[in-house]
């Protein structure tokens, strides 16, 4: 571990040897970010794609510079469909780590099939366009276009939420458990 004043390497001592400044608080921040990496990690492992975003978030709101942790809260969100989200975790991971990162690869695979880029904007425009008909009342092109947007993106948990809630305030009552 470094210090986070001069970049040097920490002993066991609550200061740093070079400039002195008080690493005590710095040290508990980094380990209460790893112990939410961890917590993130494990529900990941067992498909709590939420729960594991929410871990992840206070990861990196401990230590924005948790790059780990960065990476792995952009393939949650990938997985759960937010492809701006997941972009924007990567990108930041890079400009906080340049060599040796995942974010890389990952940001690479995306660029590289036009493919999936033209998908996602066509699942973000149509899910937005959902949106916009649930403002006003038109409960029933809402349900298509929702159904559209998954077809595109099966894995896009907003739209399954938002396609839920519609059947539930239509009593559609077993496609909102499906759902």
């Amino acid at each position: 571990m470094n210090c986070y004043n001069c970049g040097a390497e920490l002993s066991n001592s609550d200061y740093c040897e070079r400039c002195g400044a008080d690493v005590s608080l710095y040290r508990r921040l980094i380990k209460l970010s790893n112990a939410y990496y961890n917590e993130g990690l494990e529900k990941a492992r067992v498909r709590d794609l939420s729960g594991a975003a929410v871990a992840l978030r206070q990861s990196v709101k401990a230590n924005k510079k948790n790059t780990d942790a960065r990476n792995l809260l952009g393939l949650v969100y990938f997985e759960m469909g937010e492809m701006v989200d997941a972009l924007s975790q990567w990108i930041i991971s890079k400009n906080f780590q340049s060599e040796k990162n995942l974010a890389d690869e990952y940001i690479k695979s995306v660029q590289n099939s036009p493919a999936r880029l033209d998908a996602i904007n066509t699942t973000i425009k149509k899910y937005n366009q959902a949106l916009g008909y649930c403002y006003q009342d038109s409960q029933d092109l809402a349900v298509i276009q929702l159904k559209k947007v998954l077809s595109y993106s099966p894995k896009y948990i907003r739209a399954h939420q938002l396609l839920a809630l519609l059947y539930i305030n239509g009593e559609e009552w077993e496609k909102a458990k499906k759902e």
